[in-house]
């Protein structure tokens, strides 16, 4: 039986066994569970953020955050060799090492390069990043005790006032 060492792990923990079902406990795929509150905050959170720019800009920098940001239907998460994916409805999978590396990703959608990073932190969350020239998004994935996936979210770019900062909701499928 083959033994997997899993980024997840703490130190000392015993790895998990290739025949087990679920080696890691974010892999998998989730349906967003947050129903319409959860995206009216997203929507809040943006609209608090464009709301000090210039009248002139806010209507597409809005266009720009919502895109990106509001929960998608499906998120998976998976691992590949030392590579996690995480992938979500309509948007393009994102693919770094589990080592926490930074890499060159380009978004096929919109030809923007970034490095994309993705680490397991001492607690067990998954953290990826997405940094680019002008600006940078973090999604802390974690899992609750009912099994619930929670991502929250945080972007920061040079041309907001301030910070976004939400929290999306999903459950195993």
């Amino acid at each position: 039986m083959t033994v997997l060492a899993s980024p997840w792990a703490p130190e000392g923990t015993p790895q998990a066994k290739a025949s087990d079902p679920e080696p890691l406990p974010l892999l998998g795929t989730y349906r967003f569970a947050g129903g319409q509150e959860e995206t009216q905050e997203v929507e809040r959170a943006i609209d608090e953020a464009v709301e000090e720019m210039n009248v002139f800009i806010r209507g597409i920098a809005r266009r720009r955050l919502q895109e990106p940001n509001l929960p998608t239907d499906e998120l998976r998460i998976s691992l590949g060799g030392d590579m996690i994916t995480v992938a979500r409805t309509g948007q393009p999978k994102v693919s770094a090492p589990a080592t926490g590396k930074r890499v060159a990703w380009r978004n096929p959608r919109n030809g923007n390069e970034l490095e994309v990073s993705h680490r397991i932190t001492p607690a067990g969350a998954l953290e990826q990043k997405l940094v680019g020239d002008r600006g940078a998004s973090t999604n802390v994935f974690t899992i609750s005790a009912d099994g619930k996936l929670s991502m929250k979210t945080t972007v920061t770019a040079d041309k907001l006032p301030s910070a976004i900062r939400f929290t999306t909701t999903y459950v195993r499928k």
